[in-house]
Order: C-alpha cells, then sequence, then structure tokens
C-alpha cells in the first residue's frame, strides 16, 4: 500500500490488487491469428469466400450440362446460380432441383444464416424457376449436392454449403468434385429421394406447391460405395464418422455447424481427446453449441470458433476424409436426408490444407477453465446460458472515492470494497490500480461544547483545551484546529472519555 499526502488532514492510498489468479467461466479468447494466402479454387476442392470460386464451379457444372442437371439444396438464393439454371433450361436440360420444404424454411439454422431478405429471393427464384426446372421438396431435405449428365458425361460437385449468395462468399464451406464413378452413385440417392422421399412439387409458377406421393418404382441404392447418406433407411454416414474416429492413430480435425452433446459421434470424439489424441474442432461460435463444444475441450480438444463456419469435414492422420451435409447431431446423423462422400486420395490432402488454413486463422479459442490472467485482448464470456462480450486489460485503475477516518489523529482506512459483479471480479484486468482518499472527520453541525467543571461556586466554567464537544449524535468528541494540538487532544480524550478527535473550522 502507497499512501500520499495531500495535506495535514487528507491522504491518499494506493494498493495494488494482483487477480492473474482469479477463476473465470468458460470463454472464448481472442487468438493471434494469422490469415494464410489461398486461393479459393483447389485442384479438386474449393473453398467458398468472395471470389466465389466455388459459385463459379458451380455455374460451370451447368453450363456444361447437355442433357440432365440434378441439384439438391437446404435453400436455393443465387442469383448467378439461378441465371445458370435458367440458361440451362432453355437449351433443353431437364433440370431437377430438390429442396426443403418451405414450411421449414426459416426455422432451420438460424441465428444469422437465413435471413428474411435470404429466404424472400428463395420465394422469387422459385416464381422465376418454376416451370423452366421441375422442383421437389420435403421437410428433411437437406443435402447439398450438384450433378450434370450422369448417363452420358457424368460431372458434379459435393457441398457444404447452401446454394445462397451468403454460403458460397461468407461463410467457411467446402465443395468436393466427384469423380465420374461417384456422380453416378450420388445420382442414384436423388433419383430416389426426388420420386420416392419428396413430400410436395412445383410445376407451374402460377401455382403453390402441391403434394405428392411416392411413385414406388425407384429403388433404394444399395450402402457400401464411396457416397454414404442419411436416409429413412440407412444411417450410413453416423456409422463412417464413427469409423474414422476409431481409426485415428494420433490425430483428428473435424468441423461442423450444429453439435448435440448426447450423440454417439460426439462423445466418440470426446474420449479420443481423453485418450490423448490431438483433437482439433472448427465450430461456429452459437450459444446452443456451447454445452458440446465445452464438453470437447474438457476433455482436451483444441476448440476454434468462428463467426461464419458451416462446413461440415472429418479428417484423420491416415488421410481419409468425410465432407457432408450433415451436422454432428441427431438430425443429420441420425434423420433427415444427408449425402456425404468418403475419400483417401489426393482430394483428402487438399481437404485438410483447407481445414489446417481455417484453423490458422481461426479467431477464437475455447477454454474452459481460464484463469484471468491467462488471457488478455477481446473475450467473449459463457455466464448464465449466454455469450458476454468483454476485454481483458494487463492494468487499470479504480477510484474507491473518499472515506472517513475514525479519528484526526491517524488518517487512514482499510481499502474500500471494490463494486461487486457477480460471479466475476469487478473489473477485468490483470492487476488493479485501487486508489481511495481518507479524510480527518469534522465536528458535526450543531454540536454543543462541553465546559470544565470547577470547584469553586463563584467561578464560571471554562472550556477544555482543545474543545470537547458532544454532537447531536450524543457522541462526546475532542476537537482540533491544527496538528499542533494533537497530543494534547489525546490527553483530554482519555480524561473525559470521548469517542474520538475531530476536526473543526480554522484548519490548517
Amino acid at each position: 500500500m502507497k499512501t500520499k499526502n495531500n495535506s495535514t488532514w487528507e491522504k491518499r492510498f494506493v494498493e495494488i490488487i494482483d487477480q492473474r489468479q482469479r477463476e473465470l467461466p468458460p470463454t472464448w479468447a481472442s487468438t493471434p491469428s494469422v490469415a494464410a494466402a489461398r486461393s479459393e479454387r483447389g485442384r479438386a476442392v474449393f473453398e467458398s469466400g468472395r471470389s466465389r470460386e466455388m459459385a463459379n464451379a458451380v455455374v460451370s457444372l451447368l453450363s456444361q450440362a447437355r442433357d440432365k442437371a440434378v441439384m439438391c439444396s437446404f435453400l436455393l438464393a443465387d442469383k448467378g446460380v439461378e441465371d445458370a439454371i435458367l440458361d440451362a433450361a432453355k437449351r433443353g436440360v431437364r433440370v431437377y432441383v430438390l429442396l426443403a420444404s418451405e414450411a421449414r424454411l426459416g426455422r432451420e439454422e438460424g441465428e444469422g444464416e437465413f435471413d428474411k431478405r435470404v429466404l424472400d429471393q428463395h420465394k422469387a427464384m422459385l416464381a422465376r424457376l418454376g416451370g423452366h426446372a421441375l422442383f421437389r421438396s420435403a421437410p428433411h431435405f437437406h443435402a447439398k449436392v450438384v450433378v450434370v449428365d450422369p448417363e452420358t458425361r457424368p460431372a458434379g460437385l459435393l457441398l457444404t454449403a447452401n446454394l445462397t449468395t451468403e454460403a458460397l462468399e461468407r461463410n467457411e464451406e467446402l465443395a468436393v468434385t466427384l469423380t465420374a464413378s461417384e456422380v453416378i452413385e450420388v445420382t442414384d440417392y436423388l433419383k430416389w429421394a426426388m420420386w420416392e422421399a419428396a413430400e410436395h412439387e412445383l410445376i407451374d409458377p402460377k401455382d403453390r406447391f402441391k403434394a405428392t406421393r411416392p411413385i414406388g418404382k425407384v429403388p433404394h441404392p444399395d450402402p457400401g460405395g464411396a457416397i454414404v447418406a442419411t436416409t429413412v433407411k440407412v444411417n450410413a454416414i453416423h456409422d463412417e464418422a464413427l469409423r474414422l474416429i476409431d481409426r485415428a492413430r494420433s490425430r483428428i480435425v473435424v468441423s461442423s455447424f450444429g453439435w448435440d452433446e448426447d450423440h454417439a459421434v460426439v462423445k466418440r470424439l470426446c474420449a479420443r481427446a481423453r485418450d490423448g489424441l490431438d483433437v482439433t474442432v472448427l465450430a461456429r461460435i452459437r450459444p446452443s453449441s456451447m454445452p458440446t463444444l465445452l464438453a470437447l475441450a474438457e476433455a482436451g480438444a483444441t476448440v476454434l470458433g468462428f463467426r461464419w463456419l458451416h462446413a461440415k469435414a472429418i479428417w484423420i492422420d491416415s488421410g481419409q476424409s468425410l465432407v457432408m451435409s450433415a451436422n454432428l447431431q441427431h438430425d443429420g446423423l441420425d434423420h433427415g436426408f444427408e449425402l456425404g462422400l468418403r475419400f483417401a486420395d489426393a482430394r483428402s490432402r487438399e481437404v485438410l490444407e483447407q481445414l489446417e488454413s481455417w484453423c490458422a486463422a481461426a479467431p477464437w479459442r475455447l477454454e474452459p477453465r481460464p484463469r484471468l490472467g491467462d488471457l488478455l485482448g477481446a473475450v467473449k464470456l459463457w455466464k448464465q446460458g449466454q455469450l458476454v462480450d468483454a476485454e481483458i486489460v494487463t492494468s487499470v485503475d479504480v477510484d474507491l472515492g473518499a472515506v472517513t477516518a475514525e479519528s484526526a489523529a491517524a488518517i487512514e482506512t482499510r481499502r474500500p470494497q471494490l463494486p461487486a459483479e457477480k460471479g466475476l471480479p469487478s473489473t477485468l484486468a490483470h492487476e488493479l490500480r485501487c486508489g481511495w482518499l481518507v479524510v480527518a472527520p469534522t465536528l458535526a453541525a450543531k454540536a454543543k461544547e462541553k465546559l470544565r467543571r470547577t470547584e469553586e461556586k463563584d467561578q464560571p466554567a471554562i472550556g477544555y483545551q482543545p474543545a470537547v464537544f458532544r454532537e447531536p449524535s450524543g457522541r462526546l468528541v475532542v476537537a482540533v484546529r491544527s496538528a499542533d494540538e494533537l497530543e494534547q487532544a489525546r490527553a483530554v480524550m482519555a480524561e473525559v472519555a470521548a469517542a474520538t478527535i475531530v476536526v473543526t473550522e480554522g484548519v490548517n
């Protein structure tokens, strides 16, 4: 504690409080990220971004179509893609589009993923393209894929992104080029979903979606190829995710938008992290994902946070990858219509390179049990089910105001209590420089002087030196005008049993 005398009757105190060992709630800590210089266009794997390489790959596919184009997306709202669909239809290409049902739009993947403007654009797209393409929908359609000419010149892309401008330009997303055999496989799933799983269709743009029934003629594809799916008949994405996690020897990198803590795949990831494997998790920062991401971090995984990440992928150190539309949730791994691709060729290396690029640029890292001294800069605190933005600094000055001393003979007091903030240090700083002013007590207004009694009757009463007063509260005090009177005041205080020494007018 340091003191600084401002005058005889006041002193300023400064005390340094070290808060570095104080515990914080689970916290997203800002990281010194390094944005890697990387092209959105790989050899066979595309990243979303402002250059629109992924969007252009979709447009290029549609522009090369001669006979047929089949696509599936939860939502479709991108003018470039829409123009390419319309151009293909005008060339005589049969275009089939699978979408989520209108009743589900706006509810799935909220928190900024689909705002009203995007939904309005999606509806305008239906009005524009209805009659040029056949649209079929179901609430469980969530796969993201584009294929063209599967019977003649197979080509295609499997994406994690919906075909919206935001997903193709803003989000962290992946798209993988399909081989000819993979296009044929995925087309079988799309054909089954189109004719056997769709619940509504739109043919005439003047009409609304109308109910439809399964035709009962298209068989469900046999699982076991490079394409894995979630349907009412199979949970191959679920099984492949578990297989990859179990086969990892030392390292797993996994990315997902949605997470369910109680799902078997997430539990297996936690178990492998506890076993000592290097598990890196990429996730969008969302309150609904926090229980799962905390469980992973507490198990030992490195959990990196992003604002717009939406890619779903798993890579393991044997060189195998799984890129998919399914989140690591029950809806996706156990229910719905989802498609994924498992592969272990050069494309898998590209996937790893992209995931590592995102890791290097990740703006946040989840710390499950941080101490205040471990962090510096911007943070997001997980408090009572909410993420609270804050900032941690090295040092901060805290003015604790003025405090009145007990006696003018001792201008000192204990440090006043810091302002309280429930569950947190009052100020998020490694150290607090607390300052407060201590002032001498002064004589209360309307206090009455107490005179010394004399033994002789004719002698008038005289005052004490220094004077003694009875304050309105009943307290007896000795009043001084200067520091020179303090020694005598102590003697008078003992003589009359006064409560304390105060300062009266004319002090210096």
